[in-house]
């Protein structure tokens, strides 16, 4: 009844994330001009200390009910699929710092397109410049927005996110050159955390992953948010959808 109420009110996408608790202050003046000057914003001490704890146990066991195991499935990266099902990462893709900014970039309705885990191994991870989405026309609005929340440190040499400030604006993918892992572009910034923290960043932003240099784990959550009719993310199943905030469900399109 509340997802048919809000689907045909006028202003739905406002009333969801008020209902997600999301107000115009969570947004800084700073972080807002960062998403549009940049393309990105890294929002610090988002998950508590009791909460990343429980999230990294989440990560490493799956699901208890499920019994889901993390395997590597290409490159030496352990992947985790499948966790709109699993309520640890419920307060993930509703969290209103972060539905705050994925509104400011995409200002339409929206929803979760994707969620996973990944942890890229020890000597492995590095990937080609590339965005999320193809190239748009002139005046065409964005599509997509990408949410990495730090289980582990990110730091400049355990494979963390690298970014290629303001190429969002951009109306062309980056050259075939950029495709080769090995590339390096000359404005490229490796965005660097606190376990806790979280990048936002426009999908249309040139970006990959870089190689884990350490011995240790550097473990994220990624979340993908589209507009609410893309049709190049298939729509997520959910399981049991009953068990979830009306909210939650809105931004699931479940």
């Amino acid at each position: 009844m509340f997802k048919a109420m809000i689907e045909t009110a006028a202003n739905s996408v406002e009333e969801i994330l008020l209902e997600c608790g999301v107000t115009e202050t969570l947004l800084s003046h700073r972080e807002a001009e960062a998403l549009d000057r940049d393309g990105y914003v890294v929002m610090t001490g988002v998950i508590g200390a009791a909460w990343l704890a429980s999230l990294r146990a989440a990560f490493e066991s799956g699901s208890a009910a499920n019994d889901h195991k993390p395997v590597v499935k290409e490159s030496g990266t352990r992947h985790i699929d499948d966790l709109v099902n699993k309520e640890a990462f419920d307060a993930v893709y509703t969290h209103p710092r972060v539905l705050a900014a994925v509104h400011h970039v995409l200002g339409c309705p929206f929803r979760l397109g994707q969620l996973h885990g990944r942890d890229p191994l020890p000597g492995y991870g590095q990937q080609g410049l590339h965005a999320d989405w193809t190239a748009r026309s002139k005046g065409e609005p964005y599509h997509i927005v990408t949410a990495i929340w730090m289980l582990d440190d990110f730091t400049e040499s355990n494979g963390a996110t690298r970014l290629v400030p303001g190429t969002h604006h951009l109306l062309s993918p980056p050259s075939k050159s950029f495709a080769d892992p090995a590339s390096r572009h000359s404005e490229q910034k490796i965005i660097v955390g606190a376990a806790g923290s979280v990048l936002v960043f426009n999908g249309h932003l040139w970006h990959s992953g870089t190689r884990n240099e350490s011995s240790r784990s550097r473990r994220a959550l990624q979340c993908v948010f589209v507009g609410k009719h893309e049709f190049r993310f298939p729509s997520l199943k959910i399981d049991d959808p009953d068990r979830l905030s009306a909210a939650a469900r809105y931004i699931l399109d479940a």
